[in-house]
């Protein structure tokens, strides 16, 4: 039996995404070859050859507290980020 999945990536500059999905939101930062991806619950970090399909994935941090931590800095630093570059 098959399922419906639902992905929507929001891009807040070069090397920033907002990604929303119907498991919950997380935010992504890096370029191709490098990533990290923070939720509320975890932090993951993603390296690999672009546009090979091969890639590494791992579990940064476990811990609900530091990913709100790590995602409330990122989003204060795109924000200011995003300010600066309008005026």
């Amino acid at each position: 039996m098959g399922f419906f999945r639902f992905r929507k990536v929001i891009s807040l500059g070069k090397f920033l995404r907002i990604n929303l999905s119907k498991t919950g939101a997380s935010l992504s930062a890096g370029r191709p070859g490098a990533t990290v991806n923070i939720r509320k619950d975890r932090v993951d970090g993603t390296v690999g050859v672009p546009g090979s399909g091969l890639s590494y994935k791992e579990r940064l941090s476990h811990r609900g507290c530091a990913s709100l931590f790590i995602f409330g800095f990122l989003a204060a630093a795109s924000l200011a980020g995003f300010v600066a570059f309008r005026h």
